[in-house]
């Protein structure tokens, strides 16, 4: 049984810093539907993962005046070096081009650390327990790396000022992947959590129990575990989050750049409630058009930003069940590039690279 880590879920915040920065208010941020912060006991762990007030004034992993127990999503105590979310779908040309990633934590400026963001295949089932009644598989974990890229830490967008918020970041693989049916993105880390000298980081995540997908289902006598987020421990295996890791029932934010064929695709690209399209005209000029399918209702937020991260424009609406096409208006914006990430109140998301033409 892995450990019992620190972290509670607060009303309006993603995982909140700590360490040598102490942020304490755990009200002053917000991102539609990723707010996960912390509480401790005595000892610095976490019994388990719980709402909590925005009046509450806890701090988040402070253990000591110095030290903390870490990120369940990062560098923590108990030294897990990966983090991954795994994708599916069904249409055919779909290849990743990147990550785009929303860090928090403490950065010391002079740090050399760096993490790696990757592309996964999916390795084969494999046993996780016996019974005589019936066995129970992991469904598969993150296996070859596809494509990856080097990132130093201090590049992650983790914001040193306790009132400035962390920024969304893009990242690029050198080389696309080929066209892909299911694959994992995420990162790792190398560190020595005794020698962090104030790089204490995590990804943002959604509340507990926000994963909308069946964590097991059922073949013959035997028991498929779902492996949709894992994280890799100290000793280079893989965990499910929901069986293995606190049974945890979140998501993760990283979603993957992708690259998808067809502006009018039928099948697209499908994270449980949500399944993204395209955007047409790609290149656009005074307005495109971008397309996703909702399973169940939800709250969509479209966020459209620049190459270096500034966010140019965003839109959110409640969706009934169904295709949607949102008209974007794209007049005002400068000829270019630019990254939009669709993505649910729930932590479903996409993102893809549109083209502004004049």
């Amino acid at each position: 049984m892995k450990k019992i880590f620190l972290f509670a879920i607060a009303t309006s915040i993603a995982l909140s810093s700590f360490a040598q920065k102490a942020k304490t208010n755990l009200t002053a941020k917000s991102f539609n539907g990723h707010h996960l912060a912390a509480k401790t006991t005595a000892t610095g762990d976490t019994v388990a993962i719980e709402h909590i007030l925005g009046t509450d004034t806890l701090a988040a992993y402070i253990v000591g005046h110095n030290a903390d127990s870490g990120y369940v999503t990062g560098t923590d105590a108990y030294g897990d070096m990966g983090f991954a979310e795994r994708y599916d779908h069904t249409d055919t040309l779909v290849s990743v081009i990147g990550v785009i990633a929303r860090f928090t934590g403490t950065v010391n400026p002079a740090s050399t650390k760096t993490v790696v963001f990757n592309t996964w295949s999916v390795g084969p089932k494999t046993l996780w327990t016996a019974a005589p009644s019936g066995h129970v598989y992991n469904s598969g974990f993150p296996n070859t790396s596809l494509t990856s890229v080097t990132v130093p830490i201090t590049h992650l967008g983790i914001s040193n000022i306790d009132t400035v918020a962390d920024t969304v970041k893009s990242f690029w693989f050198p080389t696309a992947t080929t066209n892909l049916s299911t694959f994992f993105v995420g990162y790792t880390i190398n560190y020595t959590f005794a020698g962090l000298a104030g790089d204490t980081i995590g990804l943002w995540s959604n509340r507990d129990n926000e994963r909308h997908i069946a964590y097991s289902s059922v073949s013959g006598a035997d028991t498929i575990i779902n492996n949709v987020n894992a994280t890799q421990y100290s000793d280079n295996t893989w965990h499910d989050d929901a069986f293995d890791n606190f049974t945890l029932g979140n998501h993760l934010f990283i979603f993957p750049i992708v690259k998808i064929g067809g502006p009018n695709a039928v099948n697209g690209i499908t994270k449980n409630n949500l399944t993204f399209h395209n955007n047409f005209p790609n290149p656009a000029t005074t307005s495109t058009n971008i397309k996703f399918t909702v399973a169940q209702a939800t709250e969509v937020t479209i966020s459209i930003s620049d190459m270096s991260g500034k966010t140019i424009q965003t839109i959110k609406g409640n969706y009934n069940a169904g295709t949607q096409v949102i008209n974007v208006n794209t007049e005002a914006m400068a000829a270019g590039e630019y990254i939009y990430l669709v993505h649910t109140a729930e932590g479903e998301g996409f993102a893809s690279k549109m083209s502004i033409i004049k």
